[in-house]
């Protein structure tokens, strides 16, 4: 599978592209099982000091990972060979990219409800995320609301203007529990969970209060180009051998696995306190 010129170019103008999800639906199910084999009392849930899982207990206290993230059900959509192909294909636009990327990690986020995420960029680096509302989307359970362009250029015209029309928002617009002010040109990305959400990381977004009894759960991942400095993990030492023996070795090879390569030293606290301590398995 590969973007058409039409999705190439809205992707390039808006910073976002929306595609059928080029996997079987069988996939979608056996995450959707796996989660609810995996949940807990969200009450009892009190490890989960990051918010990323609402029902899903992290590995260990205050870590960004639970028992599922990297898991062989949630690999074998991350590492299917048409999402590859659509990274690849976008990697090699880069000045700097090529077609030998990396994955570099993948999580899943459970909205639970009366929460929300505030208008943020993830980051100022340019680089590719693949986002699965695996459970659906719609506005009432906080789906994603982006502005379509506002990738190109500064963030800081955008933040200027959501601090202003906050402090003129009555009741408390920066509460997680609250709305966020709404900004010119925003969309509501409802979405269902035969589609994958493509978007560039400097795209700016936020999400709808949930206001479902339920967490909206979404599944997200990116890969990097190799000249990327960004590593997070050498996964052979985070994967079980029944998660690396159930993979193709095509998607070993987007793994890195053998390769010796430096892992970004931003994330070098992260490792120390979980290297041993977080696995994943099948």
């Amino acid at each position: 599978m590969r973007f058409t010129d039409a999705q190439l170019r809205q992707y390039d103008e808006d910073g976002f592209v929306i595609v059928d999800c080029p996997f079987a639906s069988a996939l979608t199910d056996n995450c959707l099982a796996a989660v609810e084999l995996a949940t807990i009392d969200p009450e009892l849930n009190t490890t989960d000091s990051k918010g990323n899982h609402y029902r899903l207990p992290p590995q260990i206290p205050g870590s960004y990972w639970c028992t599922l993230d990297h898991c062989l059900r949630f690999l074998q959509i991350e590492l299917h060979d048409e999402v590859v192909e659509l990274a690849r294909q976008l990697a090699s636009r880069v000045p700097s990219g090529d077609e030998d990327i990396y994955f570099r990690n993948g999580g899943i986020n459970e909205l639970a409800p009366g929460r929300s995420f505030k208008w943020h960029r993830d980051a100022e680096e340019d680089y590719v995320e693949f986002m699965h509302y695996f459970s659906g989307a719609r506005q009432s359970d906080g789906c994603l609301r982006v502005v379509p362009g506002s990738h190109l250029g500064s963030a800081e015209p955008w933040m200027e203007q959501v601090y202003a029309s906050r402090s003129s928002a009555p009741g408390d617009a920066a509460s997680v529990h609250e709305d966020d002010v709404e900004l010119p040109g925003e969309v509501s990305l409802e979405i269902g969970k035969e589609k994958l959400l493509i978007r560039s990381s400097r795209l700016l977004h936020a999400t709808w209060v949930n206001r479902s009894p339920r967490g909206r759960l979404m599944h997200h991942w990116l890969f990097r180009e190799s000249t990327a400095a960004n590593h997070r993990f050498h996964f052979e030492k985070y994967l079980s051998t029944p998660a690396i023996e159930g993979l193709t070795e095509q998607q070993r090879e987007v793994l890195w696995l053998g390769r010796d390569f430096p892992l970004d030293p931003k994330w070098d606290g992260e490792r120390e306190r979980e290297l041993g301590q977080v696995s994943w398995s099948v």
